[in-house]
């Protein structure tokens, strides 16, 4: 019988593993309670302005990989106007963002530069990967967000994916 808890157990041994889990999530729920190293609670609905921000971050910085994108990628300079508020006289700042979600603009950039500084996996949410995650109104846009965030990492780069967390392991 499957009990819907192998996320959580697969959750416990990166906590064990010494991994550092950052749980986005309007809803602290028991396993952000007892696992999570940060949570950060965005109003429900707001978390695409966060991954946005993320990559405003990193486009400011400089910490994405550039060589991948220009190979590898289809329209990221358009992606890459709209984010830099080039195409719409809004730039997509972490204070920008603070505003729509209700997470401190220090958090998200706080955020950016270590997910930039390190070997960042992104758990996909619950069963069937992204589809728990993305039932209301333009949620869809956050899991789109995020592959473009993994690939200004480089998705598939050792120790860099995405997890459907109840999928088995993470790869990492």
């Amino acid at each position: 019988v499957y009990g819907a808890q192998d996320s959580a157990l697969w959750r416990l041994w990166l906590r064990e593993s010494g991994k550092k889990q950052i749980f986005i999530d309007p809803f602290c729920n028991y396993t952000a309670v007892t696992q999570a190293d940060k949570w950060l609670a965005p109003r429900p609905g707001t978390d695409a302005a966060i991954a946005v921000a993320i990559a405003y971050v990193w486009l400011e910085d400089g910490t994405y990989d550039k060589d991948y994108l220009a190979k590898r990628t289809i329209g990221f300079e358009e992606f890459q106007k709209y984010v830099l508020g080039k195409s719409d006289g809004v730039p997509k700042t972490p204070s920008w963002a603070a505003e729509i979600s209700g997470v401190p603009a220090r958090d998200i950039e706080a955020l950016a530069k270590e997910w930039a500084a390190k070997k960042t996996s992104v758990a996909a949410g619950t069963r069937g990967g992204f589809a728990g995650i993305c039932r209301q109104a333009y949620a869809t846009e956050w899991a789109r967000l995020v592959v473009l965030l993994q690939a200004m990492q480089v998705l598939g780069k050792p120790g860099i994916s995405i997890w459907a967390t109840s999928s088995g392991a993470p790869c990492n």
